[in-house]
């Protein structure tokens, strides 16, 4: 039972969120620190998870995943609510929130200032990104099932990112670890010039990728079908709702939670296969992604952690990931890995050793052939290796 248990602690610890942002004041954020507490505690003191356990009842797995969408409708629907002022009352949350814990949110809300603010735009910034960017992922893998291609596409809305139910498919899982995929770091890439490149470079593959899908099935290109423009209605309705609630303020501090979420979306990308290289054409082998299998990391985000299993077969529903402890390891967890990325000298001193072992153990003589003619290699005796 406790396996099954296991898949509903991201709502649980997430709900910190929402909590925090109808409390107000210093606790708006409360589910910052409870995302980081527990996650970066969590993996830094609890062993490895090297389990496969066997699920006789997959409808479970499924019910967590399909609880992400409405979850995250109220936890924007809260950022929403607390971007009002007075006793105005966004969808009557704040009278049904008061009424049920006799917390007088009107007031907590009316003594907020805007660095109390910050922490629901980062704290909601991160659950948009952690549950439901990550749970729309494993849904629009689902490429024949409609219900999990628009459940998850609403999900990448509120992060301004449903053009990633294409590219990352379509496009991603075919030019994954070489110098065609925009969502592929680079040895050397600044991570927040690749934050830019990844984001606009990646917009653009969707595009060529749904033109070429809409001109293939006979479509016309800027009509309902064209899944990129669905997708920008998609996020303008959530933009809607916040301007309903609280005019341009809401719809700027919607585009900042969406923002932050985009942003941590393609730091966890930027970390994923950061200067792992692969041949064009050549399969996709374990060793080109880096893995964890932190326990708290993997519990958290439905074992998203498994990413060289999961590139090695992408519609693999998350609960047949393999650990592969022998894949390259990223440096820590999840959370603790993307704050190093966003301190570039730390990420150095974390990430190097790794590619140099990667160099020596796991590349192969064409992959490091590439690496010699961009002089990425690090160390002589791998030169030496790809010119023999």
């Amino acid at each position: 039972m406790l396996k099954y248990i296991k898949q509903f602690v991201t709502p649980i610890m997430l709900s910190s969120t929402f909590v925090g942002i109808m409390l107000g004041g210093p606790w708006m954020w409360l589910g910052v620190a409870v995302i980081c507490l527990v996650m970066i505690g969590g993996d830094g003191l609890l062993r490895d998870d090297l389990s496969e356990p066997h699920y006789n009842h997959k409808w479970i797995l499924n019910i967590a995943l399909f609880l992400a969408l409405p979850f995250l409708a109220v936890t924007l629907w809260g950022l929403a609510w607390a971007s009002q002022s007075g006793t105005s009352d966004f969808l009557a949350l704040g009278g049904a929130f008061q009424s049920l814990t006799g917390y007088d949110v009107f007031a907590a809300r009316q003594s907020s200032e805007w660095y109390h603010m910050l922490g629901a735009i980062l704290g909601t910034g991160f659950t948009v990104a952690g549950y439901g960017t990550n749970i729309a992922h494993e849904l629009t893998h689902r490429t024949t099932d409609p219900l999990s291609m628009i459940w998850g596409r609403w999900m990448l809305a509120m992060s301004n990112n449903a053009d990633f139910s294409i590219e990352h498919v379509y496009g991603h899982h075919e030019t994954v670890a070489t110098a065609g995929d925009p969502a592929s770091a680079q040895r050397g890439d600044n991570l927040y010039a690749f934050i830019v490149k990844s984001t606009v470079g990646g917009h653009i593959s969707a595009w060529k990728l749904e033109a070429g899908r809409l001109k293939k099935k006979g479509y016309f290109l800027f009509g309902p079908r064209n899944k990129m423009l669905t997708g920008y209605l998609m996020s303008i309705t959530y933009a809607a709702a916040f301007f309903a609630a609280a005019g341009w303020l809401g719809v700027a501090i919607y585009m900042a939670q969406a923002t932050w979420a985009k942003v941590v979306f393609e730091i966890v990308n930027y970390v994923e296969h950061y200067g792992l290289v692969r041949v064009p054409g050549q399969p996709v082998m374990p060793r080109h992604s880096w893995n964890t299998n932190k326990v708290v990391s993997s519990m958290v985000l439905f074992s998203l952690t498994r990413h060289s299993a999961h590139h090695e077969k992408g519609d693999l529903p998350f609960w047949y990931l393999k650990p592969y402890p022998e894949a390259p390891e990223m440096p820590y967890g999840y959370l603790t890995t993307i704050f190093a990325a966003m301190v570039p000298p730390l990420w150095r001193a974390s990430i190097n050793p790794r590619l140099k072992e990667w160099d020596e153990k796991q590349a192969s003589r064409e992959e490091l052939a590439l690496l010699a003619e961009r002089n990425q290699i690090l160390g002589s005796v791998k030169v030496e290796k790809a010119a023999a």
